[in-house]
């Protein structure tokens, strides 16, 4: 699946998401919304996305947060399992990921800074992934 717009993971959403979905679920998960296809939009440029893992139904689904009107592309910002204590994201992780979804990268140059210093992640539509290196893609899946 590809969208039009470029798919960015900070680098703590990274870490946490590994294991649980994979590039191609996000990937995926990007391109529904582009479409519309959201739990809610939460203001300030975030939106609230449900994503089942293969073999598990969107009831039991991983619930993300991204940022999803950033000319630049999509931000995927925080996540949490169903099974997780709590009912849903807390009033202070929403409040928090529309602080980053607001001080996300509005310009390449500060797009090319965050990806050189590691602090986002490529995973969808990279128009600069080199075949021969091994490190340009995403990671895989968990």
């Amino acid at each position: 699946m590809a969208t039009g717009k470029r798919v960015f993971e900070f680098k703590s959403f990274d870490r946490w998401v590994k294991g649980i979905l994979s590039d191609e679920d996000l990937c995926g998960a990007a391109e529904q919304i582009e479409h519309g296809d959201f739990e809610a939009d939460l203001g300030g440029g975030v939106c609230k996305k449900r994503v089942a893992p293969e073999g598990r139904g969107k009831s039991g689904a991983t619930r993300l947060l991204i940022a999803h009107q950033n000319s630049l592309g999509f931000f995927y910002l925080a996540g949490r399992e169903k099974n997780e204590p709590g009912k849903d994201f807390t009033d202070k992780v929403v409040a928090a990921a529309k602080v980053v979804a607001r001080g996300a990268p509005k310009t390449a140059s500060a797009l090319n800074r965050l990806l050189e210093d590691g602090m986002i992640k490529e995973i969808c539509n990279d128009p600069e992934v080199d075949p021969e290196d091994e490190n340009s893609t995403g990671h895989s899946a968990g």
